[in-house]
């Protein structure tokens, strides 16, 4: 079961003005992923501020990142130059790997129509070791000015597709746009160290929200009103700004449009790692101290290897046994450990009931108060731990196959920061006894 929410750039369609043409170049805009699993009842999606605390990666890390097959070597050699820029203001390493290396931590694929994203952080380990992390849509980075002009001397004057680009570019390969290519390069790896978006900064931008607006992003985005609530509009809460001021100049900030504000306010694309941006990075990966004075309570989930859900008819309910290694850091918080039933077409089972309710879906947890920087393993040299959901509490699902999602939920007590989803994994869809 993958479920992941797109976050995605405003103004994705630029106009290019050349040979007294006017033809709208694609500008593949930034979408951030994090998991849907988050959106429940109960959960929050205000966690979007200048940096996800829970979701940055331990300090003094050296990732392994890799590409996955595709992208040629010039292209390649420029998203390394540019992603390492990050290296030089934060305590983290970018060890960039063979294609073949078996066990990363950021997976890169080059291609056309796949967009500009990144998983957020550590949220990286949700996805498998055979799909990728980040994405950079290529077309995007093209030379439009070098494509278009070699299209005008053949006699062709528009109006230009992007497939009439792209056949240029299988003759002329890597004429690419390096400044476009060093913005994004470097926007996307803030996301895998655990930036976000600086426009969901509290009271930056007033945002215009008519219905014009929502008009726009229908039409160049398919997205309905809700997305673009959460995509564009949403804000951040102050907790999540680190102290920081509001950064116009963040390489983590999107451009904006007058029509998209109330006030006129407008920002062009920021090419370069702000003062900010430095700082920030700096807090959160510092090279002076062992850990971050922004620390918060953080788990890590790894080697999670399977997870075994059995329908026991003597106990008369779903035993789930996931397996995997948890670590703390050196913060205390409260950890839920989550089981909640989901049909073939991705919806949560409704209840009403009292008891074996999360978040008014069906299923099962257990919560536990983890000691600091401790080590434990779950159902690995031995069956440790387990979740267990009665068939009597499951509504009668006519014939409908089910799936388990394991989900594990961190409440920062201390900072009022509760829900905060560090991990999922999902069953197969199974057939469940009934009363």
């Amino acid at each position: 079961m993958k479920r992941y929410l797109v976050l995605s750039i405003a103004g994705l369609i630029g106009t290019l003005t050349l040979f007294g043409q006017k033809r709208n170049i694609p500008k593949a805009g930034c979408s951030t992923v994090l998991s849907e699993a988050m959106f429940a009842k109960k959960d929050t999606v205000k966690d979007r501020g200048v940096a996800d605390n829970y979701h940055t990666w331990e300090n003094g890390v050296t990732l392994r990142v890799k590409f996955m097959p595709g992208g040629g070597k010039m292209i390649r050699e420029k998203v390394m130059q540019n992603a390492r820029e990050w290296e030089m203001h934060g305590n983290v390493k970018l060890q960039f790997v063979p294609d073949n290396e078996p066990v990363t931590d950021i997976r890169i694929k080059l291609g056309q129509g796949l967009g500009h994203n990144s998983a957020v952080g550590t949220e990286a380990k949700f996805r498998s070791q055979n799909e990728q992390t980040m994405n950079f849509d290529t077309i995007s980075f093209a030379d439009f000015r070098h494509y278009l002009g070699k299209l005008q001397k053949k006699g062709n004057y528009g109006p230009y597709t992007t497939r009439d680009v792209e056949k240029e570019m299988q003759t002329d390969p890597d004429r690419w746009d390096l400044k476009e290519l060093r913005r994004v390069v470097m926007h996307e790896f803030g996301h895998a160290l655990g930036l976000l978006h600086e426009q969901s900064f509290p009271g930056a931008i007033k945002w215009n929200r008519s219905d014009s607006a929502y008009q726009y992003y229908l039409e160049t985005q398919g997205w309905n009103r809700a997305k673009v609530d959460f995509n564009v509009f949403e804000v951040a809460e102050q907790f999540y700004t680190n102290g920081t001021a509001y950064d116009p100049k963040s390489i983590m900030h999107y451009s904006v449009e007058p029509w998209q504000t109330t006030d006129g306010f407008s920002l062009k694309d920021n090419y370069e790692l702000s003062y900010g941006d430095k700082g920030l990075i700096a807090a959160l990966y510092p090279k002076d101290r062992k850990e971050s004075v922004n620390l918060v309570p953080k788990i890590t989930i790894s080697n999670f290897t399977k997870l075994t859900v059995t329908a026991n008819t003597t106990r008369k309910g779903l035993v789930i046994q996931p397996s995997f290694d948890l670590k703390t850091n050196a913060k205390l918080g409260e950890v839920y450990f989550v089981a909640r039933l989901f049909t073939t077409d991705d919806k949560y089972i409704s209840t009403s009931g009292l008891f074996y309710n999360w978040a008014g879906s069906v299923g099962t947890y257990k919560k536990v108060n983890l000691l600091p920087n401790t080590k434990i393993s779950y159902n690995k040299l031995k069956k440790n731990f387990e979740l267990f959901l009665p068939f009597d509490y499951i509504p009668a699902l006519n014939g409908e196959q089910v799936g388990v999602e394991f989900t594990v939920y961190l409440n920062d007590v201390a900072n009022s920061q509760m829900n905060k989803l560090m991990y999922f994994s999902s069953s197969a869809p199974m057939s469940i006894p009934q009363r």
